[in-house]
C-alpha cells in the first residue's frame, strides 16, 4: 500500500547497514505476532512503520509506548491483535521488553502499489539513523548498568 511499506524498506536497508550480532532485524509484516518473533530475552524492541499524525509527508517520529494510548480492549479473537494489543498481552504474561520505541514516517500515499513516495524515500536515512541511535544508546546504557 505505497508508503505503508516504509517499514519494510527501512528494515531491508538497515539489515545491510547494521553490523551487529546482538541485534535482530525482522520484517514483521502487517500485524506482528510478537510471541512468534520475539524471544523472551529481548530487552528492547524498535518498530518502524508508517504513522499518520497529521504532519507533512516524510516527517519522522520517535514515539515511546507510553506516548500511544489504545482505547480498545483486547479483541475477542487472538487473530485480531494489533501491535499495542500484542505488547499489552506480553506485559500481562511478563514477557514485555523493558524498552519499546516506535519510529514512524508520515506517509504521502497509501494506495495500492509497492513503491514509496519521494517524501518517504528522502525520510528513510533519517529514520535509519534514529533506529541506529536507539540501538547504540540502549547498548551504552546496558553496559553502564552492568
Amino acid at each position: 500500500m505505497g508508503d505503508d511499506g516504509a517499514g519494510v524498506h527501512l528494515v531491508h536497508q538497515l539489515a545491510v547497514k547494521l553490523k551487529r550480532t546482538d541485534v535482530s532485524v525482522i520484517d514483521a509484516g502487517t500485524v506482528p505476532d510478537l510471541f512468534a518473533l520475539v524471544d523472551e530475552g529481548v530487552r528492547k524492541l524498535i518498530f518502524v512503520d508508517a504513522v499518520r499524525a497529521g504532519e507533512p509527508p516524510g516527517s519522522v517520529y520517535r514515539l515511546k509506548l507510553d506516548d500511544i494510548e489504545s482505547q480498545k480492549e483486547l479483541p475477542f479473537s487472538l487473530h485480531d491483535l494489533t501491535l499495542i494489543d500484542n505488547l499489552k498481552l506480553m506485559g500481562v504474561l511478563d514477557r514485555k521488553p523493558e524498552s519499546v520505541v516506535i519510529i514512524g514516517i508520515e506517509p504521502a500515499m497509501t494506495e495500492f502499489g509497492t513503491g514509496l513516495s519521494p517524501e518517504v524515500k528522502r525520510a528513510l536515512p533519517q529514520a535509519i539513523a534514529l533506529v541506529i541511535e536507539e540501538i547504540e544508546e540502549f547498548s551504552k546504557l546496558s553496559t553502564e548498568v552492568r
